[in-house]
């Protein structure tokens, strides 16, 4: 005892080590030692034995020498005394100091006092232990068997509630962790396999699974990569038929304006013949007024003469008759034949407006509009509206000849009519 108490603080550490309970990890409380000289706490093996009395015999937690019948079981007085004073002795100040581990972390399931961060934890023992109380499971053969894990705060509830044993079992039917007693109790028709049997056809069907869902992601991801392809494609045509299209649209307002740039140039040498014609008729008129000037003053100084003699010869050789011919009227029916052309430009520029929402309409509605313009491509601006040359002759018609600026009204072509002037359905 003595010996004890005035060891070294190094030496006093590996004698308290050594006076751990194996199955509570704690100081000895009643020591009491088996036939194969290990020891443990009077409580302790007591209990683990009496879990044990369905068994064929009774085993040694640390060795698993087999018993049977029973061992009795007494307090041993000299380890007794040994952990009675290392219980009183006081902790290390280093000990006493020690602060409580940090939030978030599993504690030491051995420290009273400050209990510190736990280091691992014993699958077997079901407790967490920091590096100091982790010691004999690191060096002491009896604990060679126990598989330790990092540390986990739910270690110590892996114990089955009714029979305080190790949940090691696991029942299929219930879905349900289960002991030893439970099995032989309530699921004897269950199917029920090991935890570690039921762990590697869990991790077998994971791995399945794994391998699937890996398939699946690389087929969803070709999808993608299909509808991406896809997405492209509609830009590219879209972008393609919308170019055609204005190119279409384009050659159709091209054309348009070159039927207009031709009727308006028909419609100023129309005018210029016109005015020609006029002017033309003007200077006769003119040059007639003239002569009727002179005729009239001619006369007037006649009248004037007082000598009746001059007055009766001049007069014999005055003649009243006018020296310019007869002047033509002027015979320009210009203005009803504008009216007819702008009637007519009207009429066929609502048919052109008629004939394309009819033709977009149905073939929108028979083919769809993408469709319609891929396939008729060249076919479809000459589909749309009348060809120029029909265009352009429709207003030559409603004009008259270059040459022929002083035609009547009846020379105007009767096409100008609103029977002759409409757009047929066979043009679209």
């Amino acid at each position: 005892m003595a010996s004890v108490q005035g060891a070294s603080p190094l030496q006093m550490r590996v004698s308290a080590d050594k006076l751990l309970c194996s199955i509570c990890l704690e100081v000895f409380r009643q020591p009491a030692t088996i036939p194969c000289g290990h020891s443990f706490c009077l409580e302790c093996i007591e209990q683990l034995w009496e879990r044990q009395a369905g068994s064929a015999a009774y085993s040694c937690p640390q060795c698993r020498q087999a018993f049977n019948p029973r061992p009795p079981l007494r307090p041993n007085p000299v380890l007794c005394g040994i952990a009675l004073d290392l219980v009183a002795e006081p902790q290390p100040e280093a000990e006493a100091a020690d602060e409580a581990p940090p939030p978030g972390l599993t504690p030491c399931d051995v420290c009273t006092a400050a209990r510190q961060p736990a280091a691992r934890s014993c699958l077997l023992c079901l407790a967490s232990y920091c590096e100091r109380h982790l010691r004999p499971h690191r060096r002491s053969p009896a604990f060679r068997d126990h598989p330790l894990a990092p540390p986990a705060a739910d270690v110590g509830r892996r114990k089955c509630g009714p029979h305080r044993k190790h949940l090691e079992l696991f029942c299929r039917t219930d879905k349900a962790f289960i002991c030893g007693l439970c099995l032989a109790a309530d699921h004897r028709t269950h199917r029920v396999v090991s935890l570690d049997e039921e762990a590697e056809s869990l991790k077998k069907e994971l791995k399945k699974a794994d391998l699937e869902m890996g398939k699946q992601l690389h087929e969803t991801l070709l999808e993608i990569g299909l509808l991406q392809q896809d997405m492209d494609c509609i830009v590219r045509t879209s972008e393609k038929v919308e170019l055609e299209i204005t190119n279409h649209f384009s050659a159709m307002t091209e054309s348009i304006e070159e039927t207009l740039r031709v009727v308006i140039e028909i419609i100023g040498r129309e005018q210029q013949a016109a005015l020609s014609q006029a002017k033309a008729i003007r200077a006769q008129l003119e040059q007639k007024c003239m002569e009727l000037r002179e005729k009239k003053l001619q006369l007037e100084i006649l009248a004037s003469k007082s000598d009746n003699f001059k007055l009766v010869q001049e007069s014999l050789c005055f003649s009243t008759a006018s020296q310019v011919p007869d002047i033509p009227r002027l015979k320009s029916d210009l203005h009803s034949m504008l009216a007819r052309a702008s009637k007519a430009a009207a009429e066929l520029s609502s048919q052109v407006k008629e004939c394309l929402h009819r033709a977009m309409k149905r073939k929108l509605k028979n083919q769809g509009c993408e469709k319609s313009v891929q396939t008729s491509e060249t076919s479809h601006h000459s589909s749309l509206l009348p060809p120029e040359p029909k265009i352009r002759k429709t207003f030559e018609e409603s004009l008259p000849s270059q040459s022929g600026a002083t035609a009547p009204p009846s020379h105007v072509n009767p096409t100008l009519s609103p029977g002759h002037c409409r757009c047929h359905e066979d043009d679209i």
